[in-house]
Formats: structure tokens, sequence, C-alpha cells
């Protein structure tokens, strides 16, 4: 799979869950994450536009999961592991 180009953004209120959007989504646009989970709805800019490569093995999160969740709503809410 190619790369992709993401912005994370991390949750204010629990600093283990992460957002990740394609890169110039604006958060504020989006409803779905903050239905599921309300710490989405304070977050702060964690890195702009990674290079993100579903291939790669990232430390504590499902990095296949996250690119299909990418792919098909547009956003992808995961906690970092470990």
């Amino acid at each position: 799979m190619n790369l992709m180009s993401v912005d994370l953004y991390q949750s204010t209120t629990d600093p283990g869950k992460f957002l990740a959007l394609p890169a110039g989504t604006d958060p504020t646009e989006l409803m779905g994450p903050m239905t599921f989970d309300r710490d989405y709805a304070h977050i702060k800019r964690y890195q702009a536009a990674f290079a993100f490569d579903p291939s790669e093995t990232y430390a504590g999160v499902n990095a296949a999961k996250i690119a299909a969740d990418l792919l098909t709503v547009k956003w992808a809410m995961y906690r970092r592991e470990g």
C-alpha cells in the first residue's frame, strides 16, 4: 500500500487516545469520532502531514486498521497500547 499523509491528533482528556485524519482535514468538521467517544471532542495536533505507511509496524497500534478506517470513513480513532 502507498504512503498516506495524515494529521495526528491527541486527546487532551485522555492522552493515550489518538485520532488520525487525512492531511488537511479540519477536525472541527467531523462529528463521528466525538459521537463514539467524548474524549475526541478535546484534541490537540500531535503531528502534521505524517507519512503513514500501513505496511510498517508502529509500536502499540494496528496500522492496517488505521489505514482501513482512513480509506472508508476518513478518520481513525486509536489508542496507543504498550
